[in-house]
């Protein structure tokens, strides 16, 4: 089973309808996904994945606080090879997600271009949400 662990942190609420749109797309590409709020996460829910995906609010220019914890520890997990991803839905400052797919990067994983939509997603983003679960899919299955 190829698994894809969704890990994000939103304090608006549209973070999280990002994820739930992306987490549809990739289970409709017949992965297993496993969503979760970062205050739940445990750096447990992302050994043994094939890829990660990670999403984040803005937050003062940065990565939401709890998130960036999250990710700190991940470094201790080895993810070298596996696919990674970042999203971020943003008010003012756009550059979380290239913050994001910079640190998995260092981690050795294999990224594609991060998602941005500004504040809550429409439906014209939550297409660009599906259509980046399929990317990121299609990243994983080697297609």
């Amino acid at each position: 089973m190829t698994i894809v662990a969704i890990i994000y942190d939103s304090a608006t609420h549209n973070t999280e309808i990002m994820a739930k749109a992306i987490a549809q797309a990739l289970e409709s590409e017949g992965l297993d996904v496993k969503l979760t709020h970062v205050h739940e996460a445990k750096i447990e829910d992302i050994k043994g994945i094939d890829g990660l995906v990670l999403g984040s609010g803005t937050y003062h220019h940065e990565i939401m606080p709890a998130l960036e914890v999250f990710i700190e520890q991940a470094k201790n997990v080895d993810l070298k090879g596996k696919t990674g991803a970042a999203f971020c839905s943003y008010g003012w400052s756009p550059e979380v997600v290239d913050l994001i797919t910079n640190r998995l990067k260092g981690f050795g994983m294999n990224t594609i271009d991060g998602l941005l939509i500004h504040e809550k997603p429409d439906e014209a983003g939550l297409a660009k949400c599906r259509e980046f679960g399929k990317n990121i899919a299609k990243m994983i299955k080697g297609e």
